[in-house]
């Protein structure tokens, strides 16, 4: 009786034992979550308050989230580290560090796909293309606003497509392509509209004026500034009131108002530099040496512009390096400062190129297509060990449950749909880098033929003026014989100066994507137009030029790039002439009525077969000489059949010794 009561008392004493341990550790669980959660909540307390010193103060922007940044790394709380880099990153792009600035956002793109924040990922493509935008590498910011768009549609995040779309309408203003960007802007104002947010359209409407003032529509450019400053004093938004401010003073410069659009400008100034912000107050510092140089005021207007380039430089703003590079060029001209004007006009030059650097934008790409490239295999490597084990411990209860075969079995056809998906990923990522390095050879070739061109056609007219000017600076000839040299080098200059801006045009077009400006156009207005042009040297040969077109044909093409080809054929026809030939520009419209046939036809020399089949060789150009010993160097032939590849057609070439050439192209007409 007694040892089962010591028994009874045994079993109550374990079972008070194992009950306050349970009591104790769901104790300390809940103390270590309380003090988790307590952490976590300063991190994204630390982060709210970075990101409200955005449009005021950057440099307190980026001291916050540096500390948020070291807290969440401690915690190891994704969410806090996202938020984070990405407020460094938008600190960094307003104090124009915008290397720096995209540094940041990748970082942060990555951990949030890492942790599956699709809606954070979304808004931080979105950003990452402010920065490439400010460098001018309008092809990466809109891949990353192609991405941010894609991500806002699929998980339903309206604000953060009404951002991307506001971003596109910028990379299409700085492609002065006014009439798409402002469609954007006005989208994405309807939809921060739709959402009752108004913080971003003080900016929208700011970038809507300026693209109506770049039109001359000075009135309703006003309207949009006044308004975009009233929205902004309201909102106390200090960097969109300095904005709007020296808006306001560009619209008066434009209507040579100096003193109202200096009084803006110098307010506009004091009003940025209390944010500290640097990107807007560069386009400020750009806005007052133009208006001091308007003012005739130079010493100003050069220190305006002085300190726009070197703060340009050191943020690597391409942008407002060229153009203060060009303005301090003018002001040292004006000046008669010729040395110091070359030297800021070959910087001007330097930063042009480099702005449109075809090697620097392929050398980009291939640098994110690798970084895209290790992604997805890393994404795929974790999706795969993922499946496998699941599908292990699927097997594992299979043993047990015989029930589960069945789920067991979709889950394997699931897994295997899945691989062939992911195959098939990895080939088109592979063709895609495959097409990358073909396009890589084919632009390594155009090179080489570019420096053939250069060797073959830039050499020989070099030669040609040393050879002359020798003479004259060793002190051999008269004065009479001076006379005649200076001719020479007269006539050699022009024919290079010709050349040299064909083989640029040539290498331009080359270099970039050629974008058409289609419209409907009437042919013979064209004809008429090139004959003008020609007039001098027709007469200087007493060649007739006669036009048989009707005057109501017309066509649908860039009429620009027209008016290139018929120029340089009717120029060959001219070289190619004797004195008194006869050159006829002629458009007919063919059977079916949806193409005008061009013909460009003379009663020239001609050529053969041999140099007529070599005309059409890209990789060298023939040298020919006219008539009238004019030099060609071929260029202008490789113009014309580079532009009609780009409007769909090709050049027919009808030609022998001593008989003439006809060339022929053909366009749709407006009808078709």
């Amino acid at each position: 009786m007694i040892s089962q009561k010591w028994m009874l008392f045994f079993k109550l004493a374990i079972l008070f034992f194992f009950t306050w341990n349970i009591s104790c550790s769901s104790s300390d669980t809940k103390r270590t979550t309380d003090i988790f959660a307590k952490d976590t909540a300063a991190v994204n307390k630390m982060n709210l308050k970075a990101n409200s010193f955005w449009s005021s103060s950057p440099d307190s922007m980026i001291v916050i989230s540096k500390q948020a940044l070291a807290h969440a790394d401690r915690l190891e709380y994704p969410g806090g580290r996202i938020d984070a880099l990405r407020n460094l990153g938008m600190g960094n792009y307003e104090k124009g560090n915008y290397v720096d600035a995209i540094s940041y956002y990748k970082k942060s793109i990555e951990i949030a796909s890492e942790a599956n924040d699709f809606e954070r990922a979304a808004k931080i493509h979105s950003n990452l293309a402010m920065p490439y935008i400010a460098l001018g590498k309008h092809t990466e910011a809109l891949r990353e606003l192609s991405k941010g768009i894609e991500m806002a549609e699929k998980y339903q995040l309206p604000s953060v497509r009404a951002h991307a779309v506001h971003n596109i309408g910028m990379v299409y203003h700085y492609q002065h392509k006014d009439d798409s960007a402002i469609s954007y802007y006005n989208q994405s104002l309807d939809l921060y509209e739709s959402l009752g947010d108004t913080s971003k359209s003080t900016f929208i409407l700011g970038n809507i004026g300026h693209l109506l003032l770049h039109e001359k529509k000075f009135d309703k450019a006003k309207a949009y500034y006044k308004q975009s400053l009233r929205l902004a004093e309201k909102q106390r938004n200090f960097k969109a009131i300095g904005n709007a401010q020296q808006s306001l003073g560009s619209l008066l410069m434009e209507t040579k108002e100096w003193e109202k659009a200096l009084s803006y400008l110098l307010t506009a100034k004091k009003t940025l530099e209390s944010t500290g912000e640097k990107t807007e107050y560069l386009r400020l510092l750009e806005n007052l040496s133009e208006c001091y140089l308007g003012m005739g005021q130079l010493e100003l207007a050069s220190r305006y512009a002085k300190e726009c380039f070197d703060l340009a430089k050191r943020s690597g703003q391409l942008y407002y390096q060229q153009t203060a590079a060009r303005c301090l060029s003018s002001i040292f001209e004006i000046k008669k400062d010729g040395l110091h004007a070359l030297q800021f006009y070959k910087e001007y030059k330097i930063i042009s190129d480099s702005l449109y650097s075809r090697e620097n934008k392929e050398q980009l790409v291939r640098q994110e297509e690798e970084w895209k490239f290790k992604k997805q295999h890393n994404d795929l490597e974790i999706l795969y060990s993922s499946r496998v084990g699941h599908r292990n411990d699927l097997l594992v209860i299979a043993l047990v449950l015989i029930l589960a075969l069945m789920v067991i079995a979709v889950l394997l056809i699931k897994n295997v749909k899945q691989k062939r998906k992911s195959n098939q990923v990895l080939k088109s990522t592979n063709a895609f880098i495959e097409e990358q390095n073909i396009l890589l050879e084919e632009s390594d070739r155009f090179k080489k033929s570019l420096l053939s061109l250069v060797a073959h056609d830039v050499r020989s007219p070099i030669n040609n003026l040393h050879f002359i000017l020798r003479p004259f600076k060793d002190g051999l000839i008269s004065a009479e014989e001076t006379k005649t040299l200076l001719a020479s080098c007269y006539d050699e200059i022009e024919s290079m100066t010709d050349h040299i801006e064909k083989l640029l045009l040539w290498v331009s077009q080359n270099l970039h994507s050629s974008n058409l400006q289609e419209s409907d156009f009437n042919v013979k207005a064209i004809f008429e137009q090139v004959a003008r042009l020609y007039e001098r040297s027709l007469e200087e040969k007493q060649i007739t030029l006669d036009i048989d077109c009707d005057e109501l044909y017309t066509a649908w093409a860039d009429p620009e790039i027209v008016m290139v080809i018929v120029r340089n054929l009717v120029d060959n026809a001219i070289k190619f002439c004797e004195q008194g030939g006869h050159i006829q520009l002629k458009a007919t419209v063919n059977k079916r009525g949806d193409r005008v046939v061009f013909s460009v036809s003379d009663t020239g020399v001609g050529f053969s077969n041999r140099v007529r089949n070599s005309l059409f060789s890209d990789a060298k150009t023939i040298s020919l000489k006219g008539t009238g010993n004019e030099k060609g160097f071929g260029i202008g032939l490789q113009l014309c059949l580079y532009y009609l590849e780009l409007c769909g057609s090709e050049l027919a070439i009808e030609s022998s010794d001593g008989k003439g050439s006809i060339f022929r192209f053909e366009l749709e007409t407006s009808a078709a």
